[in-house]
């Protein structure tokens, strides 16, 4: 009898295959002490994505479990059913264009959600780096106001924790509307496990978390940004304890500001 891994790593992708094996090989070099499983969900990729995957899956086939969407889901619907299809204790999550540079990286955020059960969700610093691996930003190593834990009115008004570094608590049962409805979904996420508990800053070395032409978010205006933090905070209002409305309702105003004055 197969036994539960301790902890579901999830892997989307598409149309990543310059950069899918560096993220896969960063999460099989884990130094963990307990179990671990690789879910890389493709989200019907038209290159040569799903095909790496495969092959990562028949050399370890017990750690890595390949899915191909039957047609493209788009990353929100692609993140509900990778969440909603594990059921492990913890959840890791990483995108197929980024990697973890910290061997430890599990182990670590495994021991401390272990140890700390007031909070929900672990993280730790990250860079920026372009298509070829060349760090474009690495403020966040430096910043030490940055390199501590969250309270919940910061996660629900946006605190600068990266999905891609997180751990956190397979407490999600069901996805709100709200979540495909606002525009960043993972500031959105980061607010909704607020209900369960607080963020916990993790000594790691960084994720390289990769800007490129067909990042999503790099590909956008400043105005642009705007509107989506704008509609992403307002979805947050409905989905959060009441006693934070009014920290949201003063991020809403700050939005409706900055896209008056961009």
């Amino acid at each position: 009898m197969e036994v539960k891994a301790e902890v579901a790593i999830i892997l989307l992708t598409y149309n990543q295959e310059k950069f899918l094996e560096a993220s896969v090989e960063s999460v099989l070099n884990q130094k963990f002490e307990h179990s671990f499983k690789l879910y890389i969900f493709d989200d019907y990729s038209s290159d040569n994505s799903f095909t790496i995957a495969l092959k990562f899956e028949e050399k370890f086939p017990e750690k890595v479990v390949s899915i191909r969407n039957e047609r493209n889901l788009g990353l929100a619907r692609n993140f509900e059913k990778a969440i909603l299809q594990t059921k492990e204790k913890y959840i890791a999550y990483i995108e197929g264009d980024d990697y973890w540079t910290d061997d430890f990286k599990l182990q670590r955020q495994f021991e401390f959600l272990n140890s700390n059960p007031s909070f929900v969700l672990a993280f730790h610093d990250y860079v920026t780096i372009d298509k070829d691996d060349k760090i474009i930003s690495d403020i966040n190593l430096y910043e030490k106001s940055l390199q501590r834990n969250r309270s919940k009115r910061e996660m629900v008004t946006g605190c600068l924790i990266h999905q891609n570094t997180m751990m956190f608590r397979n407490v999600i049962r069901t996805f709100p509307k709200g979540f495909f409805l606002a525009k960043n979904h993972d500031t959105f996420f980061i607010a909704y496990l607020s209900n369960w508990g607080v963020a916990g800053y993790v000594n790691c070395k960084p994720l390289h978390y990769r800007i490129h032409k067909e990042s999503l978010w790099s590909s956008l205006s400043g105005r642009q940004k705007h509107w989506n933090g704008l509609i992403t905070y307002f979805m947050i209002l409905f989905y959060v304890q009441p006693i934070y409305y009014a920290s949201v309702m003063r991020k809403i105003g700050s939005k409706m500001k900055s896209i008056l004055i961009t």
